[in-house]
């Protein structure tokens, strides 16, 4: 036929109609399809690090590296191994308590007392105190106790940080002591084992007799703990004195600027003492560490055991913290993609 070049391919005519078997071959510039070797949906030519999954491109530190393949994430000279805050910026590498986790990074300063502790500088004992979820707090039941010991296990398990002998023998003991149970009696009103005559808080249980601000009365039962003239019930940081700086609360989370350690919390999200909320102890994109989640099960375990957290604090209902969790569950976060196309 005038006018069409078939290219010698196989030409079959059905009721006139012409069908011409052609396999298309559509070229293009091999810029188009740009070279995606993590598959993180970051280009190669654009992504801080190409070699690794990093669709958030975290970088602390702001050079051409980003953190996933930063030998030194934080800048400060000292690569992250040794460096002893390998996030925070921490070149003279203070270490007061001596765990191993220097004080730019370290959130349980007390001496541990030789305890194993986290990337954080915290030992399962002070995570799951004997005295309650919170300084001024006791437990609800041993129970609550019992399971954030055995929780924190887990963590400290799947982070390699003690061996399976040393976990089960700490579940053992937590199962065995007796934190979280009230024992009444005379001369010990509350049943914290304080005699009541050295007792700071003599009716509400606080065997560590902590008291931040020194007065006469422990945070079990001061009615304004930081001492600075607010009452706790007004104050929007009761255990940080801020008289002048009330007013201060830049992400309406009724958490004071001067004690919020998640400064852009969502409106209307419920947070903790430290103003942080569970979407912000796990973000969506990346765990803790700032590094993509190692797949969907992790995230939704971080959530978990916030929920779990939020409901020992009495933040969350039990209806609410049956949603979160479904929430999460139901969630694409953490996932990756299975090919990289």
């Amino acid at each position: 036929m005038p006018g069409i070049d078939l290219d010698s391919r196989p030409v079959r005519v059905f009721g006139g109609a012409l069908l011409v078997a052609l396999t298309l071959v559509v070229s293009h510039p091999a810029s188009v399809y740009a070279a995606d070797t993590d598959c993180d949906s970051v280009a190669d030519e654009s992504d801080n690090c190409p070699a690794s999954f990093n669709p958030d491109q975290g970088n602390l530190d702001g050079d051409l590296e980003g953190d996933r393949c930063d030998s030194d994430k934080d800048g400060d000279g000292l690569t992250n191994n040794p460096d002893n805050c390998p996030r925070d910026v921490n070149a003279t590498q203070e270490d007061t308590d001596g765990d191993a986790v220097g004080d730019a990074c370290d959130l349980c300063s007390a001496d541990a007392g030789g305890d194993v502790v986290n990337n954080r500088g915290c030992s399962i004992a002070q995570l799951c105190p004997c005295d309650g979820p919170e300084a001024d707090q006791a437990w609800r039941d041993h129970r609550d106790y019992f399971l954030c010991v055995k929780r924190k296990t887990r963590h400290f398990l799947r982070k390699d940080l003690v061996t399976r002998e040393a976990g089960r023998a700490t579940v053992v003991a937590a199962r065995a002591d007796t934190c979280g149970v009230l024992a009444p009696q005379p001369g010990d009103n509350d049943g914290d084992g304080v005699p009541d005559a050295e007792d700071n808080c003599p009716s509400d249980s606080n065997p560590s007799q902590l008291n931040g601000d020194g007065d006469a009365f422990g945070n079990a039962c001061d009615t304004d703990k930081d001492d600075d003239t607010v009452l706790n019930h007004a104050d929007n940081c009761p255990v940080v004195a801020n008289t002048s700086g009330q007013a201060y609360d830049a992400d309406g989370d009724g958490v004071g600027d001067v004690c919020d350690a998640c400064s852009a919390t969502g409106l209307g999200d419920r947070v903790d003492r430290s103003g942080c909320s569970i979407d912000q102890a796990c973000p969506c994109a990346a765990d803790g560490e700032g590094q993509p989640w190692n797949g969907h099960g992790k995230y939704t375990r971080c959530v978990y055991d916030e929920v779990f957290r939020f409901r020992v604090l009495h933040l969350l209902s039990r209806e609410e913290a049956d949603v979160t969790r479904a929430s999460a569950a139901a969630s694409t976060c953490g996932e990756r993609p299975a090919v990289c196309e």
